[in-house]
């Protein structure tokens, strides 16, 4: 009899492990098992390795639970040729758009991209999951929008831009659409300086406004249209990044750009700046903001966003642009673990330091005062770093359940964390060339070290599974 139940309870928790395992697989930051210290069980190497002192920024997306690793920008990254010494811009990772499946890193597919290409939306923690990934392509007069279904079938289309447009990938597999409005403006006088080189400010009280239109990818039809409003501004949002033959930056007064989230388009340029969302709507208007303030815009996952402006309350909005309610202080985004309830928010603490725990009805439950941020918001504590240290709150009342340290930082930051639902294994890469990056793991209930790896580059959670993204490829850990 004793065998019996032994054996139906190694079956139930088989079970349970088997449940569990498949609900992280659903999670961007959700491992299949971490019981384990993990091994090395397939090496991907990429078309060029990035340089010994290039920080790996590999931009990643995932779809359909495949790691897909799009196009580096080609100026962030340069090789001097040996035949000439001139510096040549090359971009680090594979030659075209690769999906990769994490567990066996076989590629599934790879489709060449054009000239110059940008793709979207992308993140740099595999933590963006879109079910279209488009890119634009192509010199500046024959721009072309090149859409990526899951399974790597494409569609190609000519972007039809006009002298004053531009596109961009956005949100949720847009395209988004750029112009400004009306005639242009005159550039105002230059600045007067003193001898010591102390220039008066220079306001911008004229300017045109930006039209912003959300695409689809795949024919060209318009979705919605939205026009931002030019504010007056202080010049130093409408210079350019680079100098003008003079040595001095130029003014210019049509700068406009925009960058997607997963859930929504920043546009920002001079004397505009506002965030849609995927379907549209403006979410940086909602509630108050202060006179000649940007307010700006958190996704927070769950259709939820966080709007602030500058002063000390922060308001929760929904998709539709609707006020949820009002927070103190400024919530950030907070990985949180599938099995853990979404019923908290951590906006920094007004006191000045650390962070409180906050229902979305403004209910504070509780304060932590040391910790700088919440690395991971767990079924049942909240782990947050204090620099050299970890710690596990719990999660209804804040109190220190466990803490943990690491015995060696050696110059390491922390990247980022993952879990099991058990553990939670944190990614610490060096900040000079002279360490070694770690995976560590720790027990969620007791904060006790279960084991550390040596890594090479950033880790994140695909599928259930882990996949280090190093300088000169991709590392499959099972």
């Amino acid at each position: 009899m004793a065998a019996v139940v032994a054996v139906t309870l190694t079956t139930a928790g088989l079970v349970r492990d088997h449940q569990r395992a498949e609900l992280m697989r659903t999670s961007p930051v959700g491992v299949a098992s971490l019981a384990d210290p993990p091994e090395e069980v397939w090496t991907l190497p990429f078309d060029r390795a990035f340089g010994r002192s290039d920080f790996v920024d590999q931009p990643t997306v995932v779809m359909d639970g495949l790691l897909v690793l799009l196009p580096t920008v080609r100026r962030d990254y340069f090789v001097l040729p040996p035949a000439t010494g001139a510096a040549d811009p090359a971009p680090a990772g594979f030659d075209d758009v690769t999906a990769v499946d994490p567990a066996s890193g076989e590629v599934a597919w790879q489709v060449p991209v054009g000239e110059d290409p940008e793709c979207g939306p992308s993140g740099y923690d595999a933590t963006i999951r879109t079910g279209l990934l488009t890119c634009v392509q192509g010199p500046p007069d024959a721009r072309e929008v090149l859409a990526i279904q899951p399974d790597g079938g494409t569609s190609l289309r000519r972007a039809g831009l006009s002298d004053d447009e531009q596109l961009v990938p956005g949100p949720a597999g847009l395209v988004v659409r750029l112009r400004r409005l009306g005639d242009p403006v005159e550039p105002p006088p230059a600045p007067v300086c003193d001898p010591e080189g102390v220039c008066d400010s220079l306001l911008l009280t004229e300017g045109r406004d930006v039209r912003v239109t959300g695409e689809d990818p795949l024919t060209g039809a318009e979705l919605w249209r939205e026009r931002v409003a030019f504010e007056p501004r202080e010049a130093a949002s409408c210079f350019t990044p680079w100098t003008g033959t003079d040595g001095a930056q130029e003014l210019d007064l049509d700068h406009v750009t925009a960058s997607a989230g997963a859930e929504t388009v920043a546009v920002e340029g001079c004397g505009v700046q506002a965030t849609l969302s995927a379907d549209g709507v403006r979410l940086d208007t909602a509630g108050e903001r202060q006179a000649g303030r940007p307010a700006w815009v958190t996704e927070l996952g769950s259709g939820r966003f966080a709007v602030e402006s500058g002063s000390s309350t922060s308001f929760l909005v929904d998709g539709a642009g609707a006020v949820l309610g009002t927070v103190a202080g400024y919530p950030q985004p907070v990985e949180a673990s599938p099995d853990a309830p979404d019923d908290l928010l951590f906006p920094s603490s007004m006191n000045g330091a650390g962070f409180d725990a906050v229902r979305e009805d403004g209910t504070v439950l509780w304060t932590e005062r040391y910790a700088t941020r919440v690395l991971l918001s767990a079924r049942d504590v909240v782990v947050a770093d204090r620099g050299s240290k970890l710690v596990g709150l719990d999660r209804d009342t804040g109190a220190e359940v466990w803490e943990w340290e690491h015995d060696d930082p050696r110059g390491l930051g922390l990247f980022r964390t993952v879990t099991d639902g058990e553990t939670v294994a944190s990614v610490y890469l060096p900040q000079d060339d002279a360490a070694r990056g770690e995976l560590v793991a720790i027990d969620l209930a007791t904060g006790k070290e279960r084991w550390a790896v040596p890594v090479a580059g950033p880790v994140v959670a695909v599928d259930g599974n882990l996949v280090a993204i190093t300088p000169n490829g991709l590392h499959g850990l099972g």
